[in-house]
């Protein structure tokens, strides 16, 4: 009997949340005779019967694997350590992509939060087992980074097979966009000045609906105020937080998805919003890399979304506007966004973790 801890103490617990992915994970692996699961982290807002394990049963408990998946997770993992000296496997899933976004930050790796998330991407370096990519960019630069001391691994996510493409008629022609409200990586309220650079140009949108924005965050007030404050309270709609059928509802009733996020490593939401048929409208930034040779990116531009450039709001505003009022090129873009999501299946991502415990 292997024993497995799955951790989620950095979870952020919002609409399509990579903490849902370790929850059905959980659950999957958990049906299998040979594992004994137990999982570490706050689901209350996710599943209120999710039967979870505290710190005290953690550190007392000895385990053939410790799968982490926040870099939130690694100092309760140094201190397990200290505890333990058996032979104990550790695994991070970089969901964060938190290798990458050091790479990439320039100026601002002198940044507290930033030294402090390299720091403890370097401690791991003399212990940690397995690493796990989401993107083949990831998976390149931990190569390196781990200098072969680590088991680096590319895992593709995938959307749960419940998002899915309704075909049901539309009662709302703009765009959806699913985050966690929290300006720091979300950038929404780019998007909002993008809206009103959109009314700026295009008077026919005066008073309509084109932008409905889904989730919950540090940052909701402020884009409510900033709505409010520019007069776009008729052209942009806040759902708050919403899951289950009821997101999947609102993926199928959008026109196409929208994000402004400043990165992400496999954004989940990007994943769902086209398994339910929606093309993309995302940046440069964002458009990973999910296969090489031939080099194939989440977005091709023109063929399931498009591509505005980072920063530029004039950009945005007519690519947004172009997307909202082209009916038959969102038909077009749309078939594509399905038939590319072909590729990606959740229950071959299970097996590629179990293929890891496996070994163990």
């Amino acid at each position: 009997m292997k024993r497995i801890l799955i951790m989620e103490t950095g979870s952020f617990k919002v609409i399509g949340g990579a903490a849902k992915d370790t929850l059905r994970i959980f659950k999957a692996l958990g049906l299998r005779h040979s594992y004994e699961i137990d999982l570490l982290g706050d689901y209350s807002e996710i599943d209120k019967h999710a039967n979870t394990i505290d710190v005290k049963r953690m550190m007392s408990s000895d385990y053939d694997l410790i799968w982490m998946n926040s870099i939130r997770d690694i100092p309760l993992v140094n201190k397990y350590r200290g505890l333990h000296r058996g032979n104990t496997k550790f695994m991070y899933v970089d969901r964060g992509n938190v290798l990458l976004n050091f790479k990439r930050a320039g100026l601002k790796r002198l940044f507290p939060k930033m030294l402090i998330r390299q720091h403890l991407m370097n401690s791991m370096r003399g212990w940690l087992d397995y690493y796990i990519a989401i993107s083949v960019d990831q998976f390149k630069y931990a190569e390196t980074f781990f200098s072969g001391r680590t088991d680096v691994r590319y895992i593709m996510i995938a959307p749960h097979e419940e998002f899915k493409f309704l075909n049901r008629k539309k009662t709302f022609n703009g765009a959806l966009t699913v985050a966690r409200l929290d300006d720091r990586q979300k950038d929404i309220s780019f998007l909002i000045k993008g809206i009103e650079r959109l009314k700026e140009r295009y008077p026919d949108i005066d008073s309509k609906e084109v932008l409905r924005i889904a989730g919950t965050g540090i940052d909701e007030k402020k884009y409510k105020n900033m709505v409010k404050e520019l007069g776009l309270h008729n052209n942009i709609t806040f759902l708050g937080f919403i899951s289950g059928s009821k997101l999947i509802n609102a993926y199928n009733n959008a026109s196409f998805y929208v994000s402004t996020s400043k990165w992400e490593g496999l954004g989940r939401s990007l994943l769902e919003a086209m398994a339910c048929g929606l093309p993309l409208l995302i940046n440069e930034n964002i458009n990973t890399t999910i296969k090489e040779g031939p080099r194939t990116a989440l977005v091709r531009d023109l063929d399931n979304g498009m591509i505005y450039l980072a920063g530029d709001v004039d950009d945005l505003a007519e690519k947004f506007y172009w997307m909202y009022n082209d009916d038959k090129a969102i038909r077009k873009l749309s078939a594509n966004a399905l038939l590319f999501m072909k590729q990606f299946s959740f229950d071959r991502v299970i097996e590629k973790y179990t293929d890891i415990i496996g070994q163990l």
